[in-house]
């Protein structure tokens, strides 16, 4: 890491009485260039992506890797009892946790913002641009690498099958336990972890009808605020990533008619994970956009 740079802790504490602990990575002057906020993949916590947050902020770029509700640093614990899903985390999650990294940075709360998302990051960034709070925030774009929708006919076999009847299944298990246990016999099957049953119900629709729809607690209508999001939108995957075929990435574009959606491959074989460990290529991209885009 450039000695010019250094990090500090911040607590997000959320609606629900959990809290995030995340290392914001602070350049010399945190102004200069927009805000990255890297958002995981299902299963998949903020640690993960310490070697991409770190080349982001050599660069410049005031860095964080939000958690998402239940992975990672966060103290939340899926059970019948304790339920969240993409609503609660675009409405809650995703702006609280920018507000609270700007405060510690002391940048302005419309500081432009990048989203950098991953897989299932870049799912609930779709809902979280729908709303209020992105514009308040001056989230600017949306990047994503092996970010698309888990629509099952966007696969090919054997992956095509695995979506389509295992979202059956984990949708099925989590309705009768009250959430997704992440480990049956023994076997994390899926690779998710536990994982709360409104989210997985919901991606389980989304992987039928490629439609973020009928969110639980929803407050507005998604899928038609959806359709009004303007901002450039980078999706890439990887050449060699089964998880996010371009097919998966052309999904997604479809529920964002209005936005300037682009869709890239990276050569390279780092697959659906391993390229945040490998970042070099997909920070030369995402700075790269940063300059088309004028932030």
């Amino acid at each position: 890491m450039s000695a010019e740079v250094t990090t500090s802790v911040v607590e997000v504490a959320l609606p629900d009485g959990s809290v995030s602990a995340l290392t914001v990575h602070r350049p010399a002057d945190p102004s200069a260039r927009p805000l990255i906020v890297v958002w995981p993949g299902l299963g998949v916590g903020a640690s993960y992506y310490r070697p991409l947050v770190e080349e982001l902020a050599a660069r410049g770029f005031p860095a964080v890797c939000g958690e998402l509700r239940g992975q990672g640093e966060n103290t939340a614990h899926p059970e019948r009892s304790q339920r969240w899903g993409y609503h609660d985390m675009a409405a809650q999650d995703y702006p609280l946790t920018i507000r609270a990294v700007k405060q510690e940075l002391g940048l302005p709360e419309d500081h432009p913002t990048v989203l950098f998302c991953h897989s299932m990051g870049g799912q609930i960034a779709t809902v979280f641009l729908a709303r209020p709070e992105a514009r308040e925030l001056g989230v600017v774009a949306m990047y994503g690498v092996g970010s698309g929708s888990p629509h099952y006919p966007a696969f090919t076999n054997p992956t095509r099958n695995r979506v389509r009847y295992g979202s059956l299944f984990m949708r099925v298990v989590s309705k009768v336990l009250g959430y997704w246990p992440g480990t049956i016999a023994g076997k994390d099957i899926a690779g998710y972890g536990r994982q709360a049953d409104p989210h997985m119900a919901e991606w389980s629709r989304f992987s039928w009808t490629n439609k973020l729809d009928k969110l639980s607690g929803a407050d507005m209508d998604y899928p038609e605020e959806q359709k009004k999001i303007v901002v450039p939108i980078l999706l890439t995957r990887y050449n060699n990533d089964d998880d996010c075929p371009i097919a998966s990435c052309e999904a997604m574009a479809e529920n964002l008619p209005a936005a300037d959606v682009r869709i890239e491959q990276f050569e390279g074989d780092l697959g659906h994970n391993r390229w945040a460990r490998q970042p070099v290529a997909v920070v030369d991209r995402l700075e790269a956009f940063v300059g088309e885009i004028g932030v």
